[in-house]
């Protein structure tokens, strides 16, 4: 899972394995470990109940609906998206990670990691600036 934070966002990208974890109720957690072996997580539970977020002891956890769970494995869907409602609200995303449409940088070192097959019109809608 790729996790991304801002100060008024979290988004978690996840792979084809963490979305069928979800779905068989397992939790997905990502773990970073600083010098000193300080930690943050970030983990996706499934929640019978609403999903919602919360952060305990360095650890952000957001608690996904079923419901939820089960639309974002709908192949046509690439994301469910919470919060924000208010100036000050939290949003917090969930979404399919799928290939870069740009050639990433080589001296980054980014590992190859398993991403979902994109749409037939990602590409094309990736490279276009949204508007409002």
């Amino acid at each position: 899972m790729k996790v991304r934070w801002t100060s008024g966002s979290i988004r978690f990208r996840i792979t084809p394995q963490e979305l069928s974890a979800l779905e068989h109720r397992e939790k997905v957690t990502e773990v970073i470990v600083f010098p000193g072996g300080r930690t943050w997580k970030a983990s996706i539970t499934p929640s019978g109940g609403e999903t919602r977020v919360q952060l305990v002891d360095n650890i952000a956890t957001l608690f996904l609906s079923d419901l939820d769970i089960a639309h974002l494995a709908s192949p046509e869907v690439e994301g469910v998206y919470f919060g924000g409602l208010n100036a000050d609200d939290l949003r917090y995303l969930v979404e399919k990670d799928f290939p870069c449409v740009h050639p990433r940088a080589s001296h980054a070192l980014d590992p190859a990691t398993e991403t979902f097959t994109p749409p037939s019109d990602f590409a094309e809608r990736k490279a276009v600036p949204l508007t409002s």
